[in-house]
């Protein structure tokens, strides 16, 4: 009877010491932050997209032929103007060397023709020689002058077109599509290589219509991808929509150091401001409460050094990155515990980490 008379004298003790003597009887304390209720929040929209080279382009032969020599593989980084592939000249060769040499006896028959003409035209002056006959030489000579200008169109036609059987970069470049081989028979104008623009890279994104009329030349924006996240400008912002998905097509400059290459899987992070008050809060703050509701351990005044945790619930309207904006029961100022709730219940007076 005295053992139970003890104890009870000793639990009436405890019951009645003052607060700030619990703190010393195994109070826990609690990592905590105060919260400010904002008329607004911004959101962060998330638009997929890709990644291009600002220049892309099939090439192809300008000409039919036979593929005589490809000097470019899938990949390979090229400068404009560099060989890619050419085609069979031989027929040309052949045909040149025809042309080379009538150009040589239509031009021996000018000069021919040229000094006929000085000596009829002696002639005639001295009788020996009629007008006809200084007339006709005139006329041969004229018709052998456009022979040979025929002769010579003709040769140029012929380097134009060899020039046109070797397929050349038309900028600098990545050789991304290459399947041509030797020996391969081609039509003129058959694409037959895809070249991509390198050092200058864009990337395209489908974005919703309300959101993407309010973009303006230059704005800065940010992506991320498996390169990373980097800064990005608005450089396009199309004034019509694609009718089959209801978006405007924006286009951004990535910075020439960022190591994202075409076809690049990227994401724009767009921000959006919301009219909806509320509270951020950390993610870990959070408690699950009952029947899919969510709540927060509020931190009432007790003491001087203490406080009482109560539950307060909240709506989540939006997370971010660790954060989650709520609306609820609560005020600026409040102190919300953030961590460690599952060893927390409503009622129990803790303190503050780190006072």
């Amino acid at each position: 009877m005295q053992r139970f008379v003890a104890h009870a004298g000793f639990l009436i003790a405890v019951c009645l010491m003052p607060l700030a003597a619990l703190a010393e009887v195994g109070i826990q304390s609690v990592s905590s932050t105060a919260i400010e209720r904002l008329p607004s929040y911004q959101a962060q929209r998330v638009f997929a997209g890709r990644v291009v080279g600002s220049q892309r382009a099939d090439i192809g032969f300008e000409l039919d032929g036979k593929v005589a020599k490809v000097t470019v593989e899938d990949g390979q980084q090229v400068k404009a103007g560099d060989i890619l592939a050419r085609l069979d000249t031989r027929s040309l060769d052949i045909e040149k060397s025809e042309l080379t040499a009538a150009q040589r006896e239509v031009s021996a028959r000018l000069e021919q023709l040229d000094k006929d003409l000085i000596r009829f035209s002696n002639l005639r002056e001295s009788g020996y020689v009629s007008v006809g006959q200084f007339d006709e030489l005139a006329s041969r000579r004229s018709a052998t002058a456009a022979q040979l200008s025929q002769v010579d169109a003709r040769l140029r036609g012929v380097a134009l077109r060899k020039k046109k059987s070797a397929m050349t970069a038309p900028f600098s470049g990545e050789v991304s599509t290459q399947g041509l081989e030797e020996g391969f028979l081609v039509s003129a104008g058959q694409p037959l290589m895809q070249l991509v623009a390198t050092g200058d890279i864009e990337a395209v994104f489908g974005i919703s219509d309300r959101l993407g009329r309010n973009l303006v030349y230059g704005q800065t924006l940010t992506i991320s991808g498996d390169f990373g996240e980097w800064p990005v400008s608005v450089i396009s912002v199309a004034q019509n929509l694609d009718w089959r998905t209801q978006t405007r097509t924006v286009r951004v400059q990535l910075p020439p150091d960022a190591p994202a290459v075409d076809g690049n899987t990227t994401y724009l992070h767009l921000p959006e401001e919301r009219q909806v008050a509320g509270f951020w809060v950390p993610l870990t703050a959070l408690l699950e409460d009952v029947r899919g509701t969510w709540a927060v351990y509020y931190l009432a005044v007790a003491d001087s050094d203490l406080y009482q945790v109560r539950k307060r619930s909240v709506q989540p309207v939006y997370q971010y990155q660790g954060r989650v904006f709520v609306d609820g029961e609560l005020q600026s100022g409040d102190r919300l515990v953030t961590a460690g709730l599952h060893r927390l219940s409503p009622g129990l007076h803790v303190s503050l980490a780190g006072e």
